[in-house]
């Protein structure tokens, strides 16, 4: 018991961390460790990940928004879109193999943080209008709101780089729009887990008190870098956690996949 409780507190203060300094990612520290050490089934790991989120992404925005960090317009669009989402990815990760998903979504971040980490922002790849503007914070939160309901995570990995490469926001911008609209995203995914039965309530007990102190210190850390250099740190923990996804994800697929063949081998060659 203490091993799990020791374990699920590291879990929360690890996603809470990544939570407040990169405006997202905890589901990324959280999902391995309770799929892991916490032996959490992978959609039940998912589920418990976006309770947790859902607090830790409220206690980092209400820091953001402290200091400025906020524009409405863009929050509008992204939430919409990621409601919407939210709710599609949590029913769509019932469907669609778990790993699959977690290696498809961990090459993507691995092509993202390369290219915030080789060619620094320069303002945006789109000069939209303030209607197109709003379309595409749209688009974007629908994307990171699939993102975040089906692979329990709170969809900062596709807002954060989204809005700085695409629509040329400033990161820290970023990031305090990107905290808001979790809590809303990851609030709805949660409650469609739950709803299927995949949140460990109990889990989510130990976590979650260890994520809140975890999202206040990596928000605060957030605020004394620059905005290139919070691009860097967001770039660089956002390649290891791709890098994690994708590679463990890759393991068990072919283990799986090896599996299956074995008896039809064995059988082939009495």
């Amino acid at each position: 018991m203490k091993g799990r409780a020791g374990w699920s507190a590291a879990a929360g203060f690890g996603g809470g961390l990544l939570s407040g300094l990169l405006g997202g990612g905890g589901g990324a520290v959280m999902v391995p460790l309770m799929t892991g050490p916490l032996g959490m089934r992978q959609h039940v790991a998912h589920g418990t990940s976006l309770v947790v989120i859902t607090a830790t992404a409220g206690v980092a925005a209400v820091l953001y928004g402290a200091a400025g960090h906020f524009d409405v317009l863009l929050f509008a669009g992204l939430a919409a879109g990621a409601m919407t989402g939210a709710v599609a990815g949590a029913r769509l990760a019932m469907r669609v193999p778990a790993l699959r998903l977690r290696q498809l979504f961990g090459l993507f971040l691995l092509a993202v943080s390369l290219r915030m980490l080789l060619f620094a922002p320069a303002g945006g790849w789109l000069t939209p209008g303030k209607g197109a503007e709003l379309a595409a914070a749209g688009a974007i939160g629908l994307a990171g709101g699939l993102a975040s309901g089906a692979l329990g995570v709170g969809g900062g990995a596709v807002f954060v780089p989204a809005m700085v490469l695409v629509l040329g926001t400033e990161q820290h911008a970023a990031q305090g729009i990107s905290l808001v609209v979790i809590v809303l995203s990851s609030a709805l995914g949660a409650l469609t887990h739950y709803r299927q039965g995949t949140v460990d309530t109990v889990a989510a007990r130990w976590i979650a008190p260890a994520a809140v102190p975890g999202a206040v210190a990596g928000a605060g850390l957030a605020t004394q870098l620059s905005g290139r250099g919070l691009q860097v740190v967001f770039a660089v923990v956002l390649s290891a956690i791709g890098l994690q996804m994708a590679a463990t994800a890759t393991r068990r697929l072919r283990m799986q996949v090896s599996e299956r063949t074995r008896p039809a081998t064995e059988g082939a060659h009495p």
